[in-house]
């Protein structure tokens, strides 16, 4: 029994291991991603570019579509004569569109800060003065035509009506026009774009390169995923890890495609258009390290229109979910359970107000539906050390014959006898560590992922429940009670196993120390309930001794 408890425990901790340490190197997606320095100008790569040798042509074959956009081709050229912004103003958002080029230069998010500053999160990446990559810009072969039509200033025309904006850019050199029009409504987060080219060519509208700009604290964090492209065809999710990534890679049939990060999301659907594709640019900063930035995008249809929605926000579960974007929040391994915890966090959160204590009382729930397992696991446990004598009287007999594959299992058919006669479960003891394991991993993944838990404060120094501890206080503690929990737990077997068992609480405290706050707390509290209950019990049988043979 002893044995199979111990290799129990190091099996647990062997996947702990492997979730902190080899996980993030076997998928792309789990790895820390950290946001590079600013890019210096000498070696910025810019989305107007031509696009490289070898590469697949930009659009698709269609079929022509009557577009929802009247011609924009215009007896005389079409443009502004000075540089102009529109800034579009929501409950959740602030939205700030350039006329030069017609692209989204800032989409900030009024609910979300970024860590350590006041600084409202801005899903579109900074940019030095020189680019014009902004989200919308147009790619093409033609690499001088695409750094015009991105560099020019296009006519602008802005409508409010009833709650819905609407922002039309023109622009044309009496060749080439293009019209850009994006429709702010009442949704969250959620916009509708539509550009045509007349006359239709292949060309692309992109966004990227990435998804916003990390603070300093951010940057020094393994929680933090950043830059991965996302997509979806036939209802399949599909992950790309910017340093795994094609340098052009193309998807027919996509329901969306951008990029995003483990809080946020950015993303077009287009309703009209071509394959959707993402393409992989090399940025070197001032120091000449390289990071590999991904842009998302959708070709134009033989029309020369692509039309449909954009997301540019927090990927809440409530907000993906109604938006038809659920798949993409991922929780990995064992999310199901993972969504259940949200959801019961959230619904908790509601009567506590804060999010620690909202884990503290679902951990106490979790400990309830638990607690039949983990009774009978202390009972089994409280029987095997009563009955250990006979145990040990039984290897004992066979101590002379260990190499005699017979002889052993002749003792272990008598000691499982034993263990029958005693009514003892040898594996009731494993029973609550293994179910256990399903639920560490649903907190891990929903701590590392809920934008819901992201900057919760808990109390005192705890500050984000999805950061680690600060000062390792909490994982101090919960290596201490896990001291307690172990010592105070009938165990069996000879004091070298025991000293090992002891030795387990800095282990687990070891891996701890890093994970999130709200993870070691959740533990913690777990470990201050399970000594409650073995103190009581251990009394309980102290002063009725006759009952742990009934139970």
């Amino acid at each position: 029994m002893e044995k199979r408890i111990f290799i129990a425990i190091l099996i647990s901790i062997g996947f702990l291991w492997l979730w902190a340490a080899i996980a993030p190197k076997l998928f792309p997606e789990l790895a820390r991603q950290p946001e590079p320095a600013p890019i210096s100008r000498e070696a910025q790569t810019t989305a107007t570019q031509a696009a490289p040798e070898g590469s697949p042509a930009v659009g698709s074959p269609e079929q022509p579509v009557d577009s929802s956009i009247e011609a924009a081709v215009p007896a005389t050229p079409v443009a502004a004569e000075s540089l102009d912004t529109v800034q579009v103003q929501r409950p959740d958002y602030a939205a700030v569109l350039s006329n030069r080029g017609a692209q989204l230069v800032s989409f900030r998010l009024k609910e979300y800060q970024q860590k350590g500053s006041q600084r409202l999160v801005d899903l579109v990446k900074a940019r030095s003065a020189d680019r014009t990559d902004y989200p919308f810009a147009l790619e093409m072969q033609d690499g001088a035509l695409a750094r015009r039509l991105n560099s020019a200033l296009y006519a602008v025309t802005h409508n409010s009506d009833r709650g819905v904006d609407t922002v039309e850019f023109r622009y044309s050199d009496g060749r080439v026009s293009v019209t850009k029009t994006f429709r702010f409504g009442p949704q969250p987060f959620l916009f509708d774009f539509a550009v045509r080219m007349d006359p239709p060519m292949p060309y692309r509208v992109m966004i990227g390169p990435g998804i916003r700009t990390l603070g300093a604290e951010e940057q020094d964090t393994q929680m933090i995923i950043t830059g991965n492209g996302i997509l979806q065809r036939d209802g399949d999710l599909k992950v790309v890890g910017r340093d795994k990534a094609n340098p052009l890679q193309t998807y027919p049939g996509v329901e969306y495609i951008g990029v995003e990060d483990n809080y946020f999301l950015t993303m077009l659907r287009p309703s009209r258009g071509g394959e959707g594709l993402l393409r992989k640019v090399a940025f070197f900063n001032e120091r000449k390290e390289r990071r590999d930035d991904l842009y998302a995008g959708v070709n134009a249809n033989s029309s020369g229109v692509v039309e449909g929605d954009a997301f540019f926000g927090p990927k809440k579960t409530t907000l993906l979910d109604e938006y038809g974007l659920g798949e993409a929040l991922q929780f990995g391994w064992f999310g199901l359970i993972a969504r259940f915890l949200l959801s019961s966090l959230v619904w908790i959160n509601q009567f506590t107000q804060n999010y620690g204590f909202a884990i503290v009382v679902l951990t106490f729930l979790i400990k309830m539906v638990l607690y039949p397992l983990q009774h009978k696991s202390i009972v089994s446990m409280k029987k095997m050390q009563k009955v250990q004598p006979k145990v040990e009287a039984i290897k004992a007999r066979y101590k002379k014959t260990k190499t005699d594959p017979e002889q052993r299992q002749k003792m272990n058919v008598e000691m499982m006898t034993l263990y029958k006669n005693e009514g003892i479960n040898p594996m009731a003891g494993c029973l609550p560590l293994i179910l256990q394991l399903p639920i560490l991993w649903g907190f891990y993944n929903l701590l590392s992922r809920a934008i819901e838990l992201r900057g919760a404060p808990f109390m005192l120094w705890i500050q984000d429940l999805s950061e680690k501890d600060p000062y390792y206080i909490t994982p101090i503690l919960m290596t201490a009670t896990m001291f307690i929990q172990t010592y105070i737990t009938p165990m069996t077997g000879d004091p070298m196993q025991r000293k090992i068992f002891l030795a387990m609480p800095l282990v687990f405290g070891f891996l701890f120390k890093d994970f999130p706050s709200g993870l070691v707390l959740y533990w913690l509290v777990q470990n201050v309930l399970t000594i409650a209950q073995q103190m009581i019990m251990n009394k309980w049988w102290k002063e009725h001794p006759k009952e742990l043979q009934n139970a």
